[in-house]
C-alpha cells in the first residue's frame, strides 16, 4: 500500500451479556466505595468592590445542595457534603466561599473517595485570568492580587487532582468570566486549557488516555454571558430538573424505557437540547439567545448521578418480585444476580436490553421461569463471535501493530502493542478485563505471534457479538488504543469516519457542496458562515449569512444509488447537530443533494451536485469583486502578503501562481510569507515551498530510526533554481508547526529570509500517513525526525522544553513581536474572517498592519531593507 508523509490462550465459552454485567478482577472486588462526595461553590458576592455582585450564584449552589442531599435523588450525606457560599447559611451547614475554605472542600472529595466513586464538584460566579491561568473569584478574592487571592485552578486544586484514582467526576462549571473593574489592565479571556489538563490530564500513564467517566459541563462558551431564569441561572435551573428525572424521560432516556437513573448520557443529552430551547424563549438579545451548554469528556463518561423517583418505585418493585423467586428457589442464584443488575440500570447494548425485557416479564409474572431461561440461551447463543470473526479481528490488529513495529521512530515491541490493543478494547467499552487475560499479558515483551494472534482471538471471543464492536468498530477501537500507548501525540490511528471527516485537512480536498457552516441557535437552524471558492456551492450562489432549513437526498451519500423508498430523504434542521448535518450533506462526487435556505425572510432552493471541493490555502490581503485574492499590501514598495493556511498537495503550485501574478501585475520588490497558525501538511508540500526559494541546495534532512524499516537517512535538496530577486520576511508564532518550521528553518539558515514574530510550537517529527485497508482506515505513524539545513533541532519532545533549550524556530535577533493573549485572540479571529466570501455589496475584511503588530514589523524592515537598497542603488 502506497503510503503518504505527513507532518504533523484457550478460547472462553462465556459471553458477556451485551453490556449488562462482566466479571469482576480480583484487585477490584476488594475495593469499596465510600459513596458519593459533593463539592458544591456559590460565591455571588466579594468583598472587593472591584468584582460586580452574580446574583444567581448562592440561590445556584443552594438548590444544587439541596437536589443532591435529598434522598430521593443522590443523598449525599452531609459529612461528604461542601456548600461554600457568599454568606455562611446555618440550615446548610454552608461556610464562606474562601479560597483556602474551597481548596480544602476540594482536597477532601479527592482524598476520601476511592475507585468508582462519584464525585461532584460544581462552581457558580465570577473568574477571570491571572497571568495565562484560569481562576475563579472567591468571596475574599482581591481582584489586583488574583493571582494570590483567587482560586487559581492549575494551580491550587492540583494537588488534590493528583489523588484522583478511578473515581467518576461530574464537574459543572457556571463561571462568567466579565464583571470586574481592572483598571488599565488588559485581562483576556481564559482558553481553560489548564482546566481540561487539570480533569483530564496525563494521569493515566499506562494507557496513555484521556482518562474515562471524566465529565466537565460548562454553562456556556467563554464569552458567553449567564441567563437568568427566575431567581436562578439558565443553567442551574436545567441542570437540576435534568438531575430530577427529565433527564431519564423520552426522548433523552437510554434504551427503551426510563428506568429510574440519571446517566451522564442523558443528562448531556437533555442540556444540549433544553438550554437553547429555553435559552431561544427568555433571551433579550441574539447573544442570550445563543447560550448551550458545553459538555468536555462526554463521550468517555457513562456513569449515573442521580436517581429519577418517578421511576425508582416501579424498579424498585421488580427488583423485590424477582428477590422472592429467588428466596423461594424459584430462580437460581446466578439468574437472581443477572436479573438484579440488569432490572437496575438499563443495558447499553441491544441484547441486554432484550434479555431484560425477559426480568421485567418473570418479575411481573407475565412469564414463568422456564420461559425466560429459553430465551436467555436463544440470546446467548445469538451472542457467540464466529471463530472467523474473531481471527479476521486479531490478523487485523497484529498487522497494525507489525507497521508500528516495522518503521515508528522509536523501538516497540508487538507484545506490548497487543496487550494495549487488548487492554485499550476492554477498557473502552467498559468491560473488566478477565483476570486470566490480563495474567497472560503481564509479560508482552515474551509473546511469540502465534500466542499474541490467540490471545487476541480469545479477548474478542469473550465479549460475543454487540454492536459497539461491529463492522470493524473492535479493530478500530483496539488500534486506537495501541497507538495511544506510545505517549506520541503524532502518532494516531483515523477510522474510516474520521477519514471521510477529515479529507480536507489531510488532503486539501473533500467531497461535497463546498460551504462552511455551524449552529444558528437563535434562529435553530445551519448557518452558512462561507461558502469556498470554486465549489458547487459557490456557484450555485449560496451566500454567507444564508439559513439552511432543510436538506433534501435521493441517492446513498456513499454508492450514489438511489434510496429505499422507506428511506428517510427530507431532512429539517431544527435541532440538526454541524456533525450530522455535514455527513447528510456530504458524499460522493457527481451524486445530487438539494438545500433549501432561508435569505432575509425569503425561502430559496439550491439543486446541486457534489463534487471535489479543493481548500484554499493560500490567502492575501483581501478578496476582489469575484472573490479571488488580492494579494499586493503596499503597492508603493512593491510589497506582497501571501498567507499559507496548511500544506496540501496544490499549496507550491497556487504560491508560485500568486508570486507570479504580483510580480505580472505591478513587480515585486518584497514579501511578507505568513506562517502563523500554520500546522503543518505534506513533507513534499514544503520542500516544494523552500525551492521556490532558495533553490538547488539543502532544504531539509529527515532522519528514520537506524534499522528501521522507513528507509535512510534522506536529503532533500532543491532541483529547480529558486527565485531570489525580492526580499523576503516570514511571519510564524507558536502555532506554526511542522512543515512551517520546515519552511521557516531553511530559509533562515539560507539567509533568504527574516524571520519576525514568536518563537514556533516545536514540532521536529516527520509522520507517515497510510492506508490501512483492512479497515478503511489510516494510520499516522511518526517515522523520523527532520534537520534543518543547519542540522539543529527543531523537535521540543527531544528537549524538556525550557526555553533556554534548542527547540523551534526562533525570530531573528532584535525581531522578536510578542502579542498578548488578547492581541492573539483578535488576530485569529481576524484570519477567520477574511476567508468569508461576503455578497455582493457587502464589507470585505482585509488585512491591515495597524490592527497587527507582527505584520507592521515586517513591513517596516522590508521597507527599511528597501529604501537602503535604493540608497545604495543610486550612489
Amino acid at each position: 500500500m502506497k503510503a503518504r508523509v505527513w507532518l504533523l490462550g484457550v478460547v472462553a465459552a462465556a459471553v458477556s451479556l451485551a453490556g449488562a454485567t462482566s466479571p469482576a478482577r480480583a484487585d477490584e472486588a476488594k475495593a469499596k466505595p465510600a459513596g458519593p462526595f459533593v463539592v458544591i461553590v456559590g460565591a455571588g458576592k466579594f468583598l472587593d468592590k472591584a468584582i460586580d455582585p452574580r446574583p444567581t450564584a448562592d440561590a445556584d449552589a443552594k438548590a444544587l445542595y439541596d437536589l443532591l442531599t435529598d434522598p430521593k435523588y443522590l443523598g449525599a450525606k452531609p459529612e461528604r457534603t461542601r456548600l461554600l457560599l457568599s454568606a455562611p447559611d446555618e440550615k446548610r451547614n454552608g461556610e464562606v466561599a474562601t479560597h483556602d475554605a474551597v481548596v480544602k472542600a476540594v482536597e477532601a472529595a479527592t482524598s476520601q473517595t476511592a475507585k468508582d466513586d462519584l464525585i461532584v464538584l460544581a462552581f457558580f460566579g465570577r473568574g477571570a485570568t491571572a497571568g495565562d491561568k484560569t481562576a475563579f473569584l472567591t468571596a475574599d478574592t482581591v481582584f489586583k492580587d488574583r493571582a494570590k487571592t483567587a482560586l487559581v485552578f492549575g494551580n491550587d486544586l492540583e494537588p488534590a487532582f493528583k489523588k484522583v484514582k478511578g473515581q467518576k467526576i461530574l464537574l459543572l462549571m457556571d463561571v462568567n468570566y466579565k464583571g470586574f473593574k481592572a483598571g488599565d489592565e488588559k485581562v483576556a479571556e481564559p482558553t481553560l486549557t489548564d482546566v481540561d489538563a487539570l480533569l483530564f490530564g496525563p494521569e493515566d500513564k499506562e494507557d496513555s488516555v484521556r482518562p474515562q467517566d471524566r465529565l466537565m459541563i460548562l454553562s456556556g462558551f467563554i464569552s458567553s454571558d449567564p441567563l437568568a431564569k427566575g431567581d436562578m441561572g439558565l443553567f442551574a435551573s436545567t441542570v437540576i430538573d435534568a438531575l430530577k428525572g427529565a433527564a431519564d424521560t423520552p426522548p433523552n432516556n437510554e434504551g427503551y424505557e426510563p428506568d429510574g437513573l440519571v446517566t451522564t448520557d442523558e443528562l448531556v443529552k437533555y442540556l444540549e437540547k433544553e438550554i437553547p430551547n429555553q435559552a431561544r424563549q427568555i433571551g433579550k438579545t441574539d447573544k442570550e439567545k445563543e447560550i448551550q451548554a458545553v459538555p468536555i469528556g462526554a463521550r468517555t463518561s457513562h456513569f449515573v448521578v442521580t436517581k429519577n423517583p418517578t421511576e425508582t418505585a416501579k424498579v424498585q418493585k421488580q427488583l423485590d418480585a424477582l428477590a422472592a423467586l429467588a428466596k423461594a428457589g424459584t430462580v437460581n442464584e446466578e439468574l437472581a444476580k443477572e436479573g438484579a443488575v440488569l432490572l437496575s440500570r438499563m443495558p447499553k447494548l441491544k441484547s441486554g436490553q432484550e434479555l431484560r425485557k425477559g426480568y421485567q416479564k418473570l418479575a411481573d409474572g407475565a412469564i414463568k421461569v422456564e420461559e425466560l431461561t429459553a430465551a436467555r440461551t436463544e440470546i446467548k447463543e445469538g451472542l457467540k463471535l464466529a471463530a472467523k470473526d474473531a481471527e479476521s479481528y486479531a490478523r487485523k490488529v497484529t498487522d497494525a501493530a507489525e507497521l508500528v513495529t516495522r518503521v515508528y521512530i522509536k523501538p516497540v515491541t508487538a507484545g506490548d502493542l497487543t496487550a494495549a490493543a487488548i487492554k485499550g478494547m476492554y477498557r473502552r467499552i467498559e468491560e473488566s478485563l478477565p483476570t486470566d487475560l490480563e495474567n497472560a499479558l503481564k509479560n508482552p515483551k515474551d509473546l511469540s505471534e502465534e500466542k499474541r494472534t490467540a490471545l487476541l482471538a480469545d479477548a474478542r471471543t469473550r465479549l460475543g457479538k454487540r454492536e459497539d464492536l461491529d463492522e470493524n468498530k473492535d479493530a478500530d477501537v483496539s488500534i486506537l488504543m495501541m497507538m495511544a500507548s506510545l505517549s506520541d501525540p503524532y502518532t494516531v490511528y483515523f477510522d474510516k469516519e474520521t477519514v471521510r471527516k477529515m479529507a480536507s485537512a489531510l488532503r486539501g480536498r473533500f467531497p461535497g457542496v463546498g460551504i462552511q457552516i455551524r449552529r444558528d441557535a437563535v434562529r435553530d437552524g445551519l448557518l452558512v458562515v462561507t461558502p469556498i471558492k470554486g465549489s458547487p456551492a459557490f456557484k450555485a450562489g449560496i451566500q454567507a449569512g444564508d439559513l439552511i432549513t432543510k436538506v433534501i437526498r435521493s441517492v446513498d451519500n456513499e454508492t450514489g444509488k438511489p434510496l429505499p423508498t422507506e428511506a428517510q430523504k427530507e431532512f429539517s434542521t431544527k435541532g440538526m447537530k454541524t456533525d450530522d448535518a455535514i455527513a447528510i450533506i456530504t458524499g460522493k462526487p457527481a451524486t445530487p443533494i438539494t438545500l433549501m435556505v432561508d435569505r432575509d425572510g425569503k425561502e430559496l432552493t439550491f439543486p446541486l451536485e457534489r463534487n471535489w471541493v479543493n481548500v484554499e490555502t493560500v490567502l492575501g490581503v483581501k478578496r476582489n469583486e469575484s472573490a479571488s485574492w488580492e494579494f499586493t499590501i503596499d503597492p508603493k514598495y512593491k510589497i506582497g502578503y501571501i498567507r499559507l493556511t496548511q500544506f496540501t498537495q496544490k499549496t507550491a503550485e497556487d504560491l508560485k501562481a500568486a508570486i507570479e501574478g504580483l510580480k505580472a501585475k505591478g513587480g515585486l520588490n518584497g514579501l511578507v510569507l505568513d506562517l502563523r497558525g500554520n500546522p503543518g501538511g505534506y513533507l513534499t508540500a514544503a520542500t516544494n515551498v523552500c525551492e521556490q526559494f532558495v533553490g538547488k541546495t539543502k532544504l531539509v534532512t529527515v532522519k528514520p530510526r537506524p534499522g528501521s524499516g522507513a528507509g535512510r537517512p534522506r536529503t532533500y535538496t532543491g532541483e529547480r533554481a529558486g527565485d531570489k530577486t525580492f526580499e523576503v520576511v516570514v511571519l510564524v508564532n507558536g502555532h506554526s508547526a511542522s512543515a512551517s518550521e520546515i519552511v521557516a528553518a531553511c530559509l533562515q539558515d539560507h539567509e533568504r529570509a527574516t524571520i519576525i514574530g514568536e518563537r514556533s510550537y516545536g514540532k521536529g517529527s516527520v509522520q507517515d500517513v497510510a492506508p490501512f485497508e483492512e479497515t478503511g482506515g489510516e494510520i499516522k505513524l511518526t517515522i523520523a525526525r527532520y534537520y534543518p539545513p543547519s542540522d539543529r533541532n527543531i523537535d521540543k519532545l527531544a528537549t524538556k522544553g525550557e526555553p533556554d533549550e534548542e527547540w523551534g524556530v526562533k525570530p531573528d535577533k532584535g525581531f522578536e513581536v510578542k502579542l498578548t493573549r488578547e492581541e492573539t485572540n483578535e488576530l485569529e479571529t481576524l484570519m477567520r474572517d477574511l476567508e468569508i466570501i461576503t455578497p455582493n455589496g457587502g464589507k470585505k475584511k482585509e488585512v491591515s498592519e495597524e490592527k497587527d503588530k507582527q505584520l507592521k514589523a515586517a513591513l517596516a524592515h522590508l521597507r527599511s531593507v528597501l529604501d537602503e537598497k535604493r540608497k545604495n542603488a543610486t550612489k
